[in-house]
């Protein structure tokens, strides 16, 4: 079961978050001012490319409103993959001036339908100096009745010459509590058997990604069927528990470099990926950070107390070589032939600094 693609919202009401994209495209959809090409930026599973979906749809539909009908002709050959006036390229794998000279000369023809035709091209920033260039022409002298949606994930690739000629939107990270409403609602209707709690450990672990909450909760759910406990979370998901955390950074604070060595060894013995439990380490040494500088609200409150100890601990100096040795450490575990040996490094000479507060 492919969660992510059997709800994936079908109009602009079903969107979750970037109201601030959706709402002002209805806005252009009521007003007739639907621009000609449009650039979609963000970080993954935010909606880009469903939101370039569900846009063509409201311009071809025909109900003539600001939303997609899905029941008239149109609404349903896209939802089926087979509206011919909407053309879907990945320019990942369809990156050449050869893809594009084919598209401008197919946009030289009318639609099949009498109304627009669309033309979505997802990864955009992966097309060719070449290919950028080819589309670029056709941006700047649009056919009639022709729609461009481009979306990417790293829009400082994209030529300036072709961001110019778009109506831009960047899009959002979704947060916790936005990932968290959308799973219980699948939950429900999927009769899946999950704490909130769990879900709240799927949503953070997404990093504002809804597909990929999705998507997890999919794989969760074919591991253990519709009862999901924590333990399924960290043995699919590989999850860390915060206490993991928690016992390392004291390790730290007490030097004891050999307790935290044979930790890091454990983890990774134990088929951890070290990549997460650095970026996890990360996460925990910002908690750190802000709870040092701020007496603000954490997201975990049972770990605010413990946090805080450790932020009495370490001074402001401390902190920051924390966040760059863990940083170097990642940077190197990719070219090192023991994966574990660069973090292990790090934690020795950590513990060899003077960090507690006096």
């Amino acid at each position: 079961m492919v969660l992510y693609r059997k709800y994936r919202p079908k109009n602009f009401s079903q969107v979750v978050g970037q109201e601030h994209v959706t709402q002002t495209l209805q806005g252009a959809l009521k007003t007739g001012s639907v621009a000609h090409a449009y650039l979609f930026t963000g970080p993954r599973g935010t909606g880009k490319t469903t939101i370039a979906r569900l846009l063509a749809k409201a311009v071809n539909c025909d109900s003539q409103t600001h939303d997609a009908c899905g029941v008239c002709s149109f609404c349903k050959d896209s939802e089926e993959g087979r509206a011919l006036d909407l053309i879907e390229i990945d320019a990942a794998s369809n990156r050449g001036i050869e893809e594009i000279r084919a598209l401008r000369e197919g946009a030289r023809f009318a639609s099949a339908r009498g109304k627009h035709k669309i033309y979505i091209i997802d990864e955009c920033h992966q097309l060719t100096k070449e290919a950028s260039n080819a589309l670029l022409k056709t941006l700047e002298e649009p056919p009639a009745k022709t729609l461009f949606i481009l979306a990417t994930t790293e829009p400082s690739k994209v030529l300036p010459t072709i961001s110019s000629r778009t109506q831009r939107f960047d899009f959002k990270k979704l947060s916790s509590e936005q990932i968290v409403a959308k799973l219980q609602n699948i939950s429900f209707t999927e009769k899946i058997d999950i704490d909130k709690n769990i879900l709240l450990l799927i949503a953070e672990q997404s990093e504002g990604s809804l597909r990929d909450a999705e998507s997890n909760l999919s794989k969760l759910v074919a591991f253990r069927g519709n009862k999901i406990d924590e333990e399924a979370v960290k043995e699919i998901l590989g999850f860390i528990p915060e206490n993991i955390f928690f016992d390392f950074f004291q390790m730290v604070k007490d030097k004891k470099s050999s307790e935290a060595v044979s930790l890091i060894n454990n983890l990774y013995e134990s088929g951890l990926d070290l990549d997460n439990f650095i970026k996890g380490l990360l996460g925990y040494t910002r908690k750190i950070l802000v709870a040092r500088a701020s007496s603000s609200n954490l997201n975990r409150a049972n770990s605010n107390e413990k946090i805080q100890a450790l932020a009495a601990s370490f001074d402001s100096k401390y902190i920051s070589r924390l966040f760059g040795s863990f940083m170097r450490a990642q940077q190197e575990m990719k070219i090192s032939p023991i994966p574990q040996l660069p973090l292990e490094i790090a934690v020795v000479e950590l513990c060899e600094e003077q960090f507690v507060k006096l």
